[in-house]
């Protein structure tokens, strides 16, 4: 009887194990409820791309943050959105990211003095490292544009250190490098940029970005906002999309957007953003 028991206690405990298991390739609770987006923390008060103005965007209580990502020469993966230095650094580094090796990229002012009167002049260059560890528990969640192909096994390392893989989202125009990343790790919230459609009817347009996904959990399509109309959130939602859009800065326009359906807004003003949501919760 004692016997019939345990094989009985045993069953029972494996079943519930297997019950309340993670669905592989289950989307993430936190990021999918996300409906704002800020564009490279808060670019409007402080340099893109750098911990302060992620400190500024987080202040501001927008939901999320993209940022950008290269890899060094010698594998560290740090922010840029251009692949040289040219724009950050006012010319004074116009070497491309990938042939730079850490020690130099570190040494390297991306404060834009001229832009912001010396207010950030000094400002290094963030790690991918730093720029979660910011992120991590801050209630905004990082969104991490992929770049450069090859770097996604790196990525998922930093993530999976800090058991981040279910508090970020990934972005990239690389439609390879998402499938790439939900590969590595099934539970991971990917999102599918998309930028000009040229002359594509809406239907050609949702079957482009449906073709990207293939067969993957995730089906979210972020293309530029001058690249949507109310027909296309329509016939992207019915295709069983998520949709975005980047990058809106008037609240006219993020007023439209919100009307026709669009799930979350990519913006350089996160703060104007945020007022304009809490108003449409009134």
């Amino acid at each position: 009887m004692f016997k019939s028991f345990s094989l009985c206690f045993v069953f029972l405990t494996l079943s519930a194990l297997y019950l309340t298991a993670p669905v592989k390739g289950e989307v993430p609770d936190a990021p999918v409820k996300f409906t704002s987006m800020a564009h490279r923390g808060d670019p409007g008060n402080a340099p893109e791309n750098t911990i302060p103005s992620f400190k500024l965007a987080i202040a501001t209580g927008v939901e999320s943050c993209e940022f950008d990502v290269y890899s060094t020469k010698d594998g560290v993966l740090v922010l840029s959105h251009d692949p040289d230095f040219t724009r950050a650094t006012e010319g004074k580094c116009k070497e491309k990211v990938n042939n730079l090796t850490w020690d130099v990229v570190k040494t390297l002012d991306v404060g834009r003095p001229s832009k912001w009167n010396g207010k950030y002049k000094g400002t290094p260059v963030p790690t991918l490292d730093e720029t979660l560890d910011l992120f991590k528990d801050s209630g905004c969640i990082p969104v991490i544009e992929l770049k450069q192909g090859g770097i996604e096994e790196k990525v998922v390392a930093a993530l999976k250190k800090r058991n981040m893989i279910r508090q970020c989202c990934i972005v990239s125009f690389n439609s390879k490098a998402l499938r790439k990343m939900v590969e590595l790790a099934p539970d991971i919230y990917v999102i599918r940029n998309g930028g000009n459609r040229k002359d594509m009817s809406d239907d050609q347009y949702v079957q482009w970005f449906a073709d990207s996904f293939e067969d993957g959990e995730f089906k979210v399509a972020n293309p530029h906002y001058s690249q949507l109309n109310e027909n296309t959130v329509k016939k992207l939602h019915e295709a069983g999309f998520r949709v975005g859009a980047w990058v809106i800065n008037d609240e006219k326009t993020l007023h439209q957007y919100l009307d026709w359906g669009v799930n979350s807004i990519t913006t350089d003003k996160p703060a104007l953003l945020v007022k304009v949501l809490k108003e449409r919760k009134k």
